[in-house]
């Protein structure tokens, strides 16, 4: 298999990225965070052996920055006229680069365990579809061999809680068997940041984002103890 990690990404603008977390923490606070969320999720593909690292960004003129970023990623800028269809625009150029194992994962999972990516890619040797379900009913990971437009029908309600359901109902009504990886979460807004500090200080099931630890590391020491508090899970909670 040709293997390509693709990040689904939009170009850091103070404003116009993570607007929920930025209404409790500030645009230029979040924008920071951001940065630090796009340089430890590309970091992953480093520990992933023979896999290609692809950028899926939005809007097209931010190629600039996402080749700055990672000069030796692929560069996939967005088509189409709704979420959908951008996102499958991401697997439909990494296939045309001759890629037949792909995995799509968001710029908003800092801390996301590598090992999840990996099984990922070792269940699409048996299947022709993978996803990962995120906490709040969505997804953050979603592989295929070959793009598969049926998993992004018009009828998918986006940015709902029933996004991984009609997802996975989809791919039952197409005929494509699909496996699964460990469920994840997504970073929204503030009320997501204890859990990930927590997380990121213990390596929480590998947790790993060291940028973004230092920068709610930095937050904490600003005086953000209400949503970082300086506490460590039990043995319990590991």
């Amino acid at each position: 298999m040709r293997c390509c990690l693709i990040i689904v990404a939009k170009e850091p603008v103070a404003g116009q990225v993570k607007t929920r977390l930025a209404a409790r923490i500030g645009s230029e606070r979040t924008l920071a965070l951001y940065h630090c969320f796009l340089r430890d999720i590309a970091a992953l593909s480093e520990q992933l052996p023979d896999t290609a690292l692809a950028f899926s960004f939005w809007p097209a003129t931010a190629t600039p920055f996402f080749r700055e970023l990672r000069p030796d990623a692929l560069l996939f800028p967005q088509c189409g006229d709704d979420f959908g269809s951008r996102l499958l625009s991401g697997f439909e150029q990494a296939a045309a680069h001759g890629f037949d194992a792909m995995v799509v994962i968001g710029s908003d999972n800092p801390g996301l365990p590598v090992a999840h990516i990996g099984q990922a890619f070792a269940a699409l040797r048996d299947y022709p579809v993978v996803l990962g379900p995120a906490d709040d009913g969505g997804y953050y990971l979603l592989g295929m061999r070959t793009p598969q437009p049926a998993l992004f029908h018009q009828g998918i309600a986006w940015s709902t809680e029933l996004v991984a359901q009609q997802t996975c109902a989809a791919a039952a009504a197409a005929g494509l068997a699909m496996a699964h990886v460990p469920a994840w979460y997504d970073i929204d807004n503030a009320a997501d940041l204890p859990r990930l500090y927590r997380d990121l200080r213990v390596a929480h099931l590998g947790a790993y984002a060291p940028q973004t630890l230092a920068q709610l590391e930095a937050m904490a020491r600003d005086g953000w103890t209400d949503l970082l508090p300086d506490s460590r899970p039990t043995a319990t909670e590991r």
